[in-house]
């Protein structure tokens, strides 16, 4: 996401699994897991409840999508500008990831306070944030605050705070955006005038991560920049959310190191699942991908300094090419796991449309047009009956440089008994969005040519 656009919770409609080829990522024995989960687990706190419609959740994750792309490239231009202590013997940071809302969620354990029973630190829910580089936690004497369920950070009684001044050399941010005398950051999302905002200081603070998840073993990472949130607003998250912040991955940008730099890592791994009964795992640093199935595309520039884009070629539907022309794929391609569906510009999504419609067509099916559609559908421009028992649907391939993704049906369509929608939308920037990447281990590498692997897999272990 490059990020939180507002709760709109809710992506993945479809909970049947694909049974894919399992890829090994190589772990250390120490290796450090944070969790995911999915929108409609009933452990997420953005549950909708029993009584929500999958059209319901479908038009939420349409207004996500959005909202994120207005972050991500609003029109009028915002610029988001842009020493590790740690145990350097550990090669694997894996959070255990929970999808929650539009937003896949890791716990991180931060501060340290000594004298407390139990473990040292506190831990809270950050947003997994490719599209983001700042990693922040909202922090005590917030004013206004995000309606946490626990209490926030309270960092000037960690033991292992420790703030930076205005204008030092340490911090990251530009004097404008210091917060009284200390360093601070500034991020605001979509809208310039109505969007999300957050602002607060910069600090030095200790994180801490799960290792070796059966065992419980912790390894924590000093002196690392953490940004204070103590001012929030627009953001428009349920009372008593469990959303604490964000956990940026992002490439650069406005603000800190992105996380995997900060723990001095060259690499790290996610794999996204579509059943809300399931679990799945982001690892940060660790050894490469292997098997046969996996394939890689080096990462290139693009417009938003905070996103991973790729060089896209072409698209086919069903196997068959449509033959893009390079001029209409000049803006580039990001990959991003905060926008939930894919986007495309428009003269792409129109050739793409119209193979889809094609396509259906061999059967006899018409897509709906504006007379005639039934008022109980998605919000998505293209919608077709479902015949009963039809189940011959096409795949989708992203032709990239050097590899190519095959999305897989469940990745494209969302179904309801009468309906099939395409889960794509028009846009003025191309991006592939998380539900077009689930079922698939996503592997981000600086150290191998800057380039991102990836392969089918099984992403959730059921829970």
């Amino acid at each position: 996401m490059a990020f939180m656009e507002t709760l709109l919770s809710l992506i993945f409609l479809l909970s049947s699994s694909l049974l894919l080829h399992s890829v090994a990522v190589h772990e250390s024995p120490e290796s450090i897991t944070l969790s995911l989960i999915h929108p409609f687990s009933i452990h997420s706190p953005f549950y909708p409840g029993k009584n929500v419609t999958d059209v319901e959740k479908i038009n939420l994750l349409i207004k996500a999508t959005e909202a994120h792309m207005q972050h991500l490239f609003p029109t009028t231009t915002m610029r988001r500008q842009g020493s590790q202590n740690g145990s350097s013997e550990i090669d694997d940071i894996g959070a255990l990831v929970g999808f929650n809302g539009a937003y896949y969620l890791a716990i991180v354990g931060i501060g340290s306070f000594p004298p407390v029973p139990g473990p040292k630190f506190k831990t809270y829910s950050l947003v997994m944030d490719t599209g983001s580089v700042m990693t922040w936690v909202q922090c005590e004497g917030c004013d206004p605050c995000l309606p946490l369920l626990q209490p926030n950070f309270p960092y000037r009684r960690s033991q292992s705070y420790s703030s930076i001044p205005c204008g030092h050399k340490d911090c990251p941010t530009p004097e404008r955006d210091c917060h009284g005398q200390s360093c601070g950051f500034k991020v605001r999302y979509g809208d310039i005038n109505r969007g999300p905002i957050t602002r607060g200081t910069i600090v030095r603070e200790t994180l801490a991560f799960t290792s070796d998840i059966s065992r419980g073993a912790i390894v924590s990472y000093s002196n690392s920049f953490l940004g204070c949130g103590l001012h929030s607003s627009n953001y428009g998250f349920p009372t008593q959310s469990t959303v604490a912040g964000i956990l940026g991955l992002g490439p650069g940008g406005y603000g800190t190191k992105p996380i995997w730099k900060q723990v001095a890592k060259k690499r790290f791994s996610y794999c996204l699942f579509i059943s809300e009964h399931a679990s799945s795992k982001l690892y940060i640093g660790g050894e490469r991908m292997v098997g046969p199935q996996v394939v890689s595309t080096p990462l290139v520039g693009g417009s938003n300094p905070t996103l991973y884009y790729v060089d896209l070629h072409d698209i086919s539907i069903a196997g068959i090419r449509l033959g893009l022309q390079r001029s209409a794929l000049s803006g580039g391609c990001a990959i991003d796991t905060g926008a939930p569906m894919t986007s495309l510009v428009a003269n792409i999504y129109a050739l793409v449309r119209a193979s889809f419609v094609r396509y259906f067509a061999q059967y006899g099916i018409q897509p709906y047009g504006s007379r005639g559609r039934p008022s109980n559908l998605p919000d998505l421009d293209l919608c077709f009956p479902k015949p009963p028992s039809f189940n011959r649907f096409p795949t989708m391939t992203f032709h990239f440089r050097e590899a190519d993704l095959v999305v897989q049906p469940t990745g494209i369509f969302s179904m309801g008994t009468n309906y099939i929608c395409v889960t794509i939308k028009p846009a003025t920037e191309t991006l592939i969005g998380a539900h077009q990447q689930t079922q698939h281990r996503f592997f981000i590498d600086f150290e191998l040519g800057n380039r991102v692997f990836f392969a089918p897999e099984n992403c959730g272990a059921t829970t």
